[in-house]
């Protein structure tokens, strides 16, 4: 997530730092994207899937996540480290925040506090995302971001439904996989 900010354009590695981050983002988007439209899919009843299986949703997508930011780390480098460490920090707030929630929805028995990981999860990307155009000097990155947090808007209209876990999805395929393909494949501008 936060492995663009990182990105220094008069450095000679930056694009090699562009195009790490760019995968992390790629494998974010893409797994977290996965994993909501799999809930929107039960949720809506498109899936016929008892609810149940919701309950292994995330658990298999954060193994599959961290199993492949493993794998980008093996690659190894000085710039692989750096965007590792910042994406795991940036998920470790994530499920920070989530863990947070839960721990309200067990005190007030209300566990409609819970659809809120969802819109937190888009304002981290957009803050990611500003803060990279900030540092890094590229314009291009403001777009993303106010793209996540407009579907952040979205998915808080929308909390409570199935189509809450799609606008989460779209968000997620449009402003982290997108421009994390972008970057992955060494565009700078």
């Amino acid at each position: 997530m936060t492995a663009t900010v990182y990105s220094d354009p008069s450095s000679a590695a930056e694009v090699t730092l562009a195009v790490c981050a760019g995968r992390v983002m790629t494998l974010a988007g893409s797994v977290f994207a996965a994993a909501n439209l799999f809930q929107f899919g039960v949720y809506s009843g498109l899936l016929h899937l008892h609810p149940a299986t919701l309950s292994l949703s995330w658990p298999i997508a954060l193994a599959i996540f961290f199993t492949g930011l493993a794998r980008l780390r093996a690659g190894g480098g000085a710039n692989v480290r750096r965007v590792a460490l910042w994406s795991r920090m940036a998920i470790g707030a994530q499920i920070l925040i989530a863990l947070a929630l839960l721990g309200v929805s067990l005190l007030r028995h209300d566990f409609t506090f819970m659809y809120w990981t969802s819109p937190v999860g888009l304002v981290i990307y957009g803050l990611a995302w500003m803060t990279a155009a900030a540092r890094g000097g590229r314009g291009w990155m403001v777009a993303p971001s106010l793209g996540a947090f407009i579907a952040a808007g979205v998915v808080i209209a929308l909390l409570g439904t199935a189509p809450a876990y799609l606008a989460y999805a779209c968000g997620l395929i449009a402003f982290v996989l997108i421009p994390g393909l972008w970057l992955m494949l060494g565009h700078k501008a």
